[in-house]
């Protein structure tokens, strides 16, 4: 069975930061402005290091989720002749149930399905709701996926996520960043060393962390 690929896409990142520059000079005991340009740089860095541990977008930010048609479930075992069959015969369906990386997911923009001619269609908002508990996409009873569709690339779900603003990000997640931006400020001269996730922003950022690949 073919393994289908998923992948995701940033389309919008955040317009905001979930610590101030304020906030990071204070924790990190810096008085004059001569680095606040550097500080705000390394706030970044560390929050997208923070998404990529944790699995999980922060500030609100909007993404693009492709998806291939799954595995065929007659798997590649064929006789030889001629096969009259649907596409997904070959090449497997869309799923009743998309899971959507880096949540918490706040709404679903839109579906868009592709046909066998590369056709787009917009997929009715009808047919699905959002399972906020687990970060999905899951259809409504009875809905169906288009047929038909191309076998790579034949869904984009985007959809926006994120915790909303800083007030909404967990204050374990925030003290975290301020210890790694202070860290990397410090080492800014070892390479090696300065991305690093320090042992206490690890440790804070362990309980709110998804475990697993959610783009496998």
């Amino acid at each position: 069975m073919r393994r289908p690929r998923r992948s995701l896409t940033l389309i919008a990142g955040p317009v905001s930061e979930p610590v101030t520059l304020a906030d990071a000079k204070t924790w990190a005991r810096i008085d004059d402005d001569s680095s606040d340009t550097l500080i705000s740089q390394l706030i970044t860095s560390a929050r997208m290091a923070a998404e990529e541990y944790l699995r999980r977008a922060l500030m609100t930010q909007t993404h693009k989720l492709t998806l291939d048609l799954c595995g065929s479930p007659l798997g590649m075992n064929w006789n030889e002749g001629v096969y009259d069959l649907p596409v997904t015969a070959l090449y497997g369906g869309l799923p009743q149930t998309i899971e959507l990386p880096k949540g918490p997911v706040q709404s679903i923009n839109s579906v868009t399905t592709y046909d066998l001619n590369d056709i787009p269609s917009l997929y009715g908002g009808g047919n699905y709701h959002i399972d906020a508990a687990g970060e999905r996409l899951v259809l409504n009873y009875a809905a169906l996926w288009p047929a038909s569709l191309r076998p790579v690339a034949a869904c984009e779900v985007t959809y926006v996520a994120g915790y909303g603003d800083a007030a909404a990000v967990p204050q374990p997640v925030k003290t975290g960043i301020l210890i790694h931006v202070a860290s990397i400020y410090e080492q800014r001269g070892n390479c090696d060393d300065a991305m690093a996730l320090p042992p206490g922003t690890a440790q804070l950022y362990n309980q709110y962390r998804i475990m697993g690949d959610r783009l496998g």
